[in-house]
């Protein structure tokens, strides 16, 4: 009988362990496999709408200012709706090629849970997920996510809900 090779746990999922969250590892290989992520997390029986990506913005010219919102996939955001819902003037998307400096993840891997405990950004979460008992987001890995309650990541991570799109 062949071992199982166990897979290193990431600093997320360590984030997790340490707060008493339970939560279901998944690995995609869609990358590899040359698949769309929407489809394999339909064929392993995951609504689509319940897989969120996280998306950094910035409230100014000032590099400091960061935001984080989180939505299903399959959704685009409404950077001028999102601004006036959080009183601001403009909301920028952060530059990709400087998200390892601000987050301390690649684009890809993106993940609420280490950007709110490492860097204190605000968190805030398309209010259309609150119908959905469990979410997945980023592991802090490309093609590795976490699945846990809703309620358990919006406590871990101060979140709120914000609407991100007419």
């Amino acid at each position: 009988m062949a071992k199982k090779k166990k897979i290193k746990k990431t600093n997320d999922e360590r984030i997790l362990d340490q707060h008493h969250i339970e939560y279901e590892e998944t690995v995609f290989n869609w990358l590899e496999e040359g698949y769309n992520a929407l489809a394999e997390a339909q064929a392993a029986g995951i609504e689509a709408k319940s897989i969120l990506k996280t998306i950094v913005l910035r409230t100014s010219e000032k590099e400091t200012d960061h935001l984080v919102v989180c939505l299903p996939l399959e959704y685009e955001l409404d950077l001028k709706l999102i601004a006036h819902e959080l009183g601001e003037k403009q909301v920028h998307l952060a530059d990709n090629k400087k998200l390892i400096k601000i987050t301390g993840y690649v684009h890809g891997a993106n993940t609420p849970i280490g950007i709110s405990v490492r860097k204190g950004f605000p968190i805030y979460f398309d209010e259309r997920i609150k119908k959905f008992e469990k979410i997945s987001v980023s592991a802090g890995q490309v093609g590795r996510s976490v699945r846990l309650k809703q309620s358990d990541l919006i406590k871990l991570v101060n979140g709120k809900y914000l609407k991100v799109q007419e």
